[in-house]
């Protein structure tokens, strides 16, 4: 009995060392597979996540600013009624970015430790099964911050009129945080802010707006 015992052991111990080996080669087949997936799956999700925050926050903030054109642009005209400037409301302006980019960023504090759901049958590579199956949990973290930009833009309306309308531009930022690596995504949003027709002579600079 002693002297078979030590090679019963040395099976014992061959067929452990080859379970974990094969176990740590399906580990690293595994994450090598999920890495790719996880990280276009959170981009997609972060992107619509970033859709839903700057379709939600601006339109709040210029709602509760009570923005419009009239407030936001002063036309000055000379005496015979000729336009001489167009000139933009800086303060209230800078008030309406700061406000926006503000809300963004608080909707985005909430971000962190967020689960991302992989479908199981996304790991076969396969079309048939892509979507399919239980969801493997992936906890990830996410950052981000938002800049806001008000853009004119100018086109004919008719005779002697110009169309004049205010654009929103908000970029929102996000950093995805996974545990060896980091990925930036992005979402722009131009909502409009304000329009008017403006009737009268356009002077031949018009596209350059003063602020005041």
């Amino acid at each position: 009995m002693r002297y078979y015992r030590p090679r019963r052991y040395r099976k014992y111990i061959f067929v452990i060392i080859c379970f974990i080996m094969v176990a740590v080669t399906l580990f690293l087949l595994l994450d090598a597979r999920l890495r790719p997936i996880v990280r276009n799956t959170a981009v997609v999700q972060a992107q619509n996540y970033a859709a839903t925050v700057a379709g939600s926050a601006v339109p709040d903030v210029l709602r509760s600013s009570g923005a419009d054109y009239s407030s936001l642009v002063e036309i000055v005209r000379d005496k015979n009624g000729n336009i001489v400037s167009v000139q933009t409301d800086a303060m209230r302006i800078n008030q309406i970015k700061s406000g926006i980019n503000t809300a963004v960023a608080s909707h985005l504090s909430n971000l962190d430790g967020k689960q991302l759901g992989v479908p199981i049958g996304s790991l076969t590579g396969l079309a048939l099964l892509n979507g399919r199956g239980p969801r493997l949990n992936v906890i990830i973290s996410l950052t981000g911050s938002a800049q806001t930009h008000f853009v004119n833009e100018f086109s004919s309306a008719g005779v002697n009129q110009t169309r004049h309308q205010i654009f929103l531009k908000t970029t929102v930022t996000l950093l995805i945080v996974f545990p060896t690596t980091t990925v930036t995504t992005a979402y722009t949003m131009n909502m409009l802010a304000a329009e008017t027709i403006i009737v009268g002579k356009v002077p031949l600079a018009y596209g350059e707006i003063t602020q005041k």
